[in-house]
């Protein structure tokens, strides 16, 4: 039986992925520190082809029992945002660097051959042409950009010097409904103001522009990279679609305003500092060598979203 280790795997993508890899029959170990996560949401998954560890992926003793035998490590554990990296710098450089670098290190002293890194769009800062493919120059404008793509740096060379096969995906911004959702990323906050009858608040003028893909998508990416043969020291970006975010609050209103009759205010925020004005990927490397294609567009994830927050939040149907 393949074995595959998570990290981070009470997380929002992890627990997804989790989901998904039991669905294929994998052997999965998830080892998370519950400082962002929670199992509850795997508990009933639980068993034979399970095993939930709280532990800290900087802790290389207890990396080493857990990897052992892996046939693939898929590192989502870090402290992740903008806003939480600022909150908690030393944390951040800790967990995401340090700790990325005990995760290899656990694999080289294991033989695990493969390790899967999500890395994420603010790798490329502020770029001066968009949509930018993987070739594109990386110029990290804060902290959780810095960490992402040190740890990159880090599975380069493990990869060159000790022979340990990366795959680094970049993620776009994550959205859709997953084993639980977070409610903080912007189109879950815009779906769940708009439904708790308050204003969508925008930052700046909503021109920027980001990359969007649907939890759905981006697990099917990880598990690609699972499978995938003779890849090595690579890296793709994982996304979905581009749009503007007032485009976004407009469709959260429009759809929020049909289901439930209500107007939907949106009101300006000041910009916040370190955040790219415009950022959007090109695929074609993924597609190509992964076989990647998204099902999700926008509007359905907003639609999704709109009925899980009515069902399970708000009782409604």
């Amino acid at each position: 039986m393949v074995k595959i280790v998570v990290t981070g795997g009470a997380g929002y993508i992890g627990s997804y992925l989790i989901k998904k890899l039991l669905e294929k029959g994998m052997f999965v170990v998830s080892v998370d520190n519950l400082f962002n996560g929670d199992y509850r949401h795997l508990e009933k998954y639980k068993g034979n082809q399970l095993e939930l560890v709280q532990g800290d992926i900087r802790n290389l003793k207890l990396l080493e029992k857990i990897v052992e035998n892996a046939d693939c490590i898929v590192h989502l554990a870090a402290i992740s945002t903008l806003d939480k990296c600022y909150e908690k710098p030393e944390e951040a450089v800790s967990v995401n660097i340090y700790g990325t670098f005990q995760i290899l290190e656990a694999a080289k002293k294991k033989g695990v051959s493969k390790v899967v890194f999500s890395s994420s769009a603010a790798v490329y800062g502020e770029p001066k042409i968009s949509p930018v493919d993987e070739t594109y120059p990386v110029q990290p404008l804060n902290l959780y950009g810095i960490t992402k793509l040190a740890g990159e740096k880090l599975l380069e060379s493990y990869s060159i010097t000790d022979g340990v096969e990366s795959i680094i995906l970049r993620f776009g911004n994550v959205f859709g409904v997953g084993l639980y959702t977070h409610w903080n990323s912007v189109i879950p906050k815009f779906v769940k103001q708009a439904l708790d009858h308050v204003p969508l608040t925008l930052y700046g003028d909503g021109e920027s522009i980001r990359e969007f893909v649907h939890i759905e998508d981006v697990t099917k990416a990880i598990m690609l990279a699972i499978d995938s043969k003779e890849i090595s020291c690579d890296k793709f970006n994982v996304g979905g679609e581009a749009a503007r975010i007032k485009d976004i609050a407009f469709i959260v209103s429009e759809q929020v305003k049909k289901i439930e009759g209500c107007e939907v205010k949106i009101i300006n925020l000041p910009e916040r500092i370190g955040e790219a004005k415009k950022i959007s990927f090109r695929i074609e490397k993924i597609k190509e060598k992964l076989d990647y294609k998204r099902d999700y567009t926008v509007e359905q994830g907003v639609s999704q979203l709109i009925d899980y927050y009515r069902a399970i939040v708000k009782g409604k149907t």
